[in-house]
């Protein structure tokens, strides 16, 4: 595990007092495009795109003379701490208030902003209510605190971590509909990250803000207290780049043409003017802008160039937050139905039948007492299933539906409702949920996964990437055979123990008698074989599951110094030469009396370097009939210089094996926990005499003596 600084708390929720901004945003889209370099060609050309786009938007705007037309996002926010009380309804709202008077340039600070950026500044027409429905048409009031076990969360992806329950977060709401914001314990000493358009998927969307930096009240910390992270970070969201665009340099700036060129960042808050080596003169640098580093209380300002690329991107990146209903409260008729929520099947499915389970809601103000669900797989027949009840207004009911039968692949469940109480529904728009899932038939033995193919994962194949973050891929960057293996980007994690499952196909071993794994790995670390051995060290694992991944079995488990295939300490991203791969095996034979099976590779991150696999095979031989019916064989019989002994299994309860010479002595012993992967044991006989001998098979209730004879 590698060191990295922390931001120490005191117990509970005291404040910290901050030395300097930290904003994650940049460092989460760096690390997206380490992992990904495709990306960096996607954000140049967004950043062309925005560029040209708000130059015209610009030039209109002076031709016509017009200000922008006010335009009002709906907010959710989400509050997951250990005690998320302790940010307050009032502490919330005093955020939404520095938003709605920072946008339109209406905070009363404003007057302390120096002459020189007075011209400057701008109006966004921008503003912020906190939801009055959720994503399934029920009231709010925009917040939804989760208690949370984790102490903090990564910046990691843009803070995904935060953003499910799964990975102890709260989920996102529809990102198309609602601005986003977490409000978290982020770890070290971050005070916030945004996803910025372009590099992330809609179920990523938003900002995040640690609950010290939040608002202007209650938990606000100084001298990050006046709500400014906020403003800052969906600066971020709106696509602006920080002032001083990010390097150390004059020659790289914003992308803001009424900006100044800065030299990095500004910290503190400053005396006007204050210069640097790119802005040499009065009026210097412009510290007092949103985008900067500078304390809460010195920052006052948008430019109208900043306004106008916001605006560009609203209508272009988010278009559903300008049509968005979220701000409206709900108007509740008296019979409408919805099917809230397709609960399962989700993901892989590993039978060819379904029991779909899905969320009711009474979404009018008559009780409902009877509905027709309907609910199909693509192209499938529809079937449909009459519910029976009591349902007051706004509640919700589980509903398993009659089993169905997918079709072969991706499948996509659509379910929905109509005749509500035995009429027509009066707001048939929301009556429909469907969710994704995939089935594939059994795979078949001899299994060889090279990761060659054009798709990935492979058909059959799945990933659960269960924190939303760094997962299994496919690369080009190093293989064993062929061009692609996959990867496992450990040093991108800046948190430990994140577990991710790589699954192959579900094999049907009927009629087998043995199966065997084998797959090339190459694996370094941070740290260097030889570092302290209480080092947290990445590993692999081999598992099997009989349940389509509710329970799992251990097969193999590799990590430490043991592990690695190349010994050195390496702190870039690692890439395995040809010579730096391994073969390793493992004996699966035990599994094949729990039936079907699926192999899961699990990587988990101690935060080291990266682990590759290529080159997946489950084989399988025959066993002789003797083997199969005895447990075991003793041979060649006779001998005349090795003689093995294979089990079947690795037998549990067995002492030793011991050979005696026809005199009654002991002239060979091993224990029975020497037994290896191949369950064999070898014994060298060739200096032996010819003649009759005795191998016995010492179990803790009983002994099997075998005869053998010795010739040269």
């Amino acid at each position: 595990m590698r060191n990295f600084t922390l931001f120490i708390l005191t117990i509970f929720y005291a404040f910290p007092v901050f030395a300097q901004r930290n904003c994650g945003t940049e460092t989460a889209v760096l690390q997206k495009i380490q992992d990904n370099p495709a990306l960096l060609q996607v954000r140049q050309q967004l950043e062309t795109r925005l560029r040209e786009a708000t130059l015209r938007i610009k030039q209109n705007k002076a031709l016509l003379k017009t200000t922008y037309s006010t335009i009002t996002i709906p907010v959710v926010v989400h509050i997951v701490l250990k005690n998320p009380a302790v940010v307050t309804d009032a502490q919330i709202l005093s955020q939404i208030d520095v938003l709605n008077k920072d946008y339109i340039a209406a905070n009363t600070d404003i007057s302390a902003l120096p002459a020189a950026w007075q011209p400057l500044v701008g109006n966004s027409g921008i503003q912020f209510c906190m939801a009055q429905r959720t994503p399934d048409g029920s009231p709010t009031n925009g917040i939804e605190r989760v208690t949370t076990t984790k102490t903090n969360f990564s910046i990691n992806n843009a803070g995904q971590a935060v953003k499910s329950t799964t990975t102890g977060g709260a989920d996102i709401w529809d990102s198309q509909r609602y601005l986003n914001i977490w409000v978290c314990d982020l770890a070290n000493n971050y005070l916030g990250v945004a996803t910025i358009p372009g590099l992330y998927s809609a179920d990523q969307e938003g900002v995040v803000v640690d609950y010290t930096a939040f608002g202007n009240t209650g938990t606000a910390a100084a001298p990050y207290n006046k709500g400014r992270t906020a403003v800052h970070e969906i600066g971020h969201y709106f696509s602006l780049r920080h002032i001083w665009g990010d390097e150390s340099a004059c020659a790289q700036d914003d992308g803001i043409d009424d900006t100044p060129l800065q030299g990095d960042n500004t910290y503190g808050c400053p005396v006007f003017p204050k210069v640097d080596s790119c802005s040499k003169t009065s009026p210097g640098v412009m510290f007092n802008n949103y985008m900067d580093y500078s304390d809460d209380v010195c920052m006052l300002l948008f430019t109208s160039d900043q306004v106008d690329r916001m605006r560009v991107s609203l209508n272009d990146d988010h278009p559903g937050l300008l049509t968005s209903d979220g701000c409206v409260p709900l108007n509740l008729l008296s019979n409408d139905a919805m099917i809230q929520k397709v609960i399962t099947p989700t993901g892989q499915i590993c039978e060819n039948s379904i029991t779909p389970l899905v969320i009711l809601k009474n979404q009018g103000l008559t009780t409902l007492t009877s509905v027709k669900i309907s609910y199909q797989t693509d192209n499938n027949t529809e079937q449909s299933y009459n519910w029976t009840g009591s349902l007051a207004a706004l509640k919700t009911d589980t509903v398993y539906l009659p089993d169905s039968a997918p079709g072969e692949g991706p499948n996509l469940l659509k379910a929905y409702t109509s005749q509500p109480n035995g009429i027509e529904d009066e707001d048939p728009s929301n009556d429909t949920a469907s969710l994704a899932f995939q089935y594939y038939a059994d795979g078949a033995l001899p299994l060889s996964e090279g990761f060659e193919g054009t798709t990935f994962p492979p058909t059959g194949w799945e990933i659960k990437n269960y924190d939303n973050s760094y997962t299994w891929e496919v690369t080009t960057d190093a293989a064993k055979s062929g061009s692609k293996s996959i990867v496992m980007h450990n040093l991108a994690y800046d948190v430990n123990d994140e577990i991710d499952d790589i699954f192959s196909p579900q094999i049907d071993p009927t009629g087998k008698d043995s199966i065997f794994l084998f797959f090339d790995v190459a694996a370094a670390s941070y740290s260097g074989a030889n570092s302290n051995n209480n080092l947290l060290w990445d590993s692999l694992l081999v598992l099997t599951t009989s349940d389509c991944g509710i329970t799992f079995d251990s097969a193999y488990k590799k990590g430490g110094p043991n592990f690695l295939t190349h010994k050195q300490a390496v702190e870039t991203e690692y890439i395995p030469t040809a010579s730096e791969w391994r073969k390793d095996s493992v004996n699966l034979t035990p599994i094949i009396k729990k039936g079907k099976f699926r192999v899961v590779f699990r990587n988990i991150s101690n935060a080291e370097n990266n682990i590759y696999l290529d080159n997946i095979n489950l084989v399988t031989k025959n066993t002789l009939p003797y083997l199969k019916e005895h447990g075991y064989t003793v041979g060649p019989v006779p001998v005349s210089d090795q003689l093995f002994i294979t089990f079947l299994e690795a037998p549990a309860n067995l002492d030793y094996i011991a050979i005696y010479n026809s005199s009654g002595q002991q002239i060979a012993k091993q224990r029975g926990a020497s037994v290896n992967s191949s369950n064999r044991f070898i014994f060298d006989l060739v200096n032996e005499p010819n003649g009759i001998y005795f191998v016995k098979l010492i179990y803790r209730n009983s002994v099997k003596t075998i005869k053998i004879t010795k010739v040269r």
